[in-house]
């Protein structure tokens, strides 16, 4: 089972989930986006009218994404504040400091980074750049994403600009792939990205400054399948599945250091549980035990 998750800056965590293995998640029109308020109980937020590929919230809406739809839910009260027609159907979704971006499109096609103005539902193509873009990572500054090669960092300023600078890494195309370098998430004023090399056998995570895109500033060594550092109110915080070598062949969520890719103050999960997403700010894990069950897991 798959997770398609966001977390709100407040905290509540909104989920839905899909048996679709490969390819870009998506669960059919219809069903359940699940919402965990704090310590609260689990509990059925809404049945959109659209597949969900992608989710995304901030204080006021909780944006749906899928087909060529982005809905707006009002979170105060559920209902749907608005329906965004897109060009081309969504892939990825983020926000921050009041701003929506989504790529549209393929993932090897031809697509679109669009700002989307919440509130007003307006939409500003912003970039068509989006071929192998698997992740992107936003903050106050913008979006961030890395173009197919690797060789570019772009970031979408909140007024649509761009700015870009090389990555200044070396990519085999023949052994990693067009997709090999993904933007991962903003830390601080640090831009976080991974290089999975080797057609995945081999990563490493760099840092890059957030304002001026130089770097990278930090090389660390790591294993493909983790290093997905977020941004959380306990500091970056990782993921490392049982491949890794974080926990002792157990999957684990720790605090982690960018510059040496250690993870430390780690909780260990039996190797019979898969783990899921890590969501931030409040750094929370979603979990597939043996069970069959779900579980969403707050760390403190």
């Amino acid at each position: 089972m798959t997770a398609i998750a966001t977390e709100a800056p407040d905290g509540s965590v909104f989920a839905a989930f899909t048996s679709q293995q490969g390819g870009t998640p998506s669960a059919a029109a219809g069903t359940a986006i699940y919402v965990v308020d704090g310590a609260g109980p689990v509990q059925v937020a809404e049945h959109p009218p659209i597949p969900v590929t992608a989710l995304a919230a901030d204080a006021t809406y909780l944006y749906v994404g899928g087909g060529n739809k982005i809905v707006e839910y009002a979170r105060a009260t559920g209902s749907i504040a608005r329906t965004v027609t897109l060009s081309l159907p969504v892939r990825l979704m983020a926000t921050s400091d009041g701003k929506l971006w989504a790529i549209l499109g393929s993932l090897t096609g031809s697509g679109q980074v669009v700002e989307i103005t919440p509130g007003s539902g307006a939409v500003n193509t912003v970039g068509t750049d989006t071929a192998n873009v698997l992740d992107v990572a936003a903050g106050p500054l913008g979006l961030y994403y890395v173009e197919s090669g690797g060789a570019t960092i772009v970031r979408v300023n909140p007024n649509g600009t761009h700015l870009e600078a090389a990555t200044n890494q070396t990519v085999s195309q023949q052994l990693s792939g067009p997709a090999a370098i993904q933007a991962i998430s903003v830390l601080g004023s640090q831009l976080f990205v991974i290089h999975d090399a080797g057609q995945g056998l081999d990563s490493t995570s760099q840092t890059y400054d957030a304002a001026t895109l130089a770097g990278p500033q930090n090389n660390a060594p790591g294993i493909a399948g983790g290093n997905h550092a977020v941004d959380t109110l306990a500091g970056p915080m990782d993921l490392s599945g049982p491949d890794g070598s974080a926990c002792s062949g157990k999957g684990c969520v720790g605090r982690y250091n960018v510059a040496t890719g250690a993870v430390t103050d780690a909780v260990a999960y039996p190797t019979s549980t898969h783990l899921g997403l890590l969501l931030g700010p409040y750094p929370t894990v979603i979990l597939f035990p043996s069970s069959g069950h779900v579980l969403l897991e707050r760390i403190g």
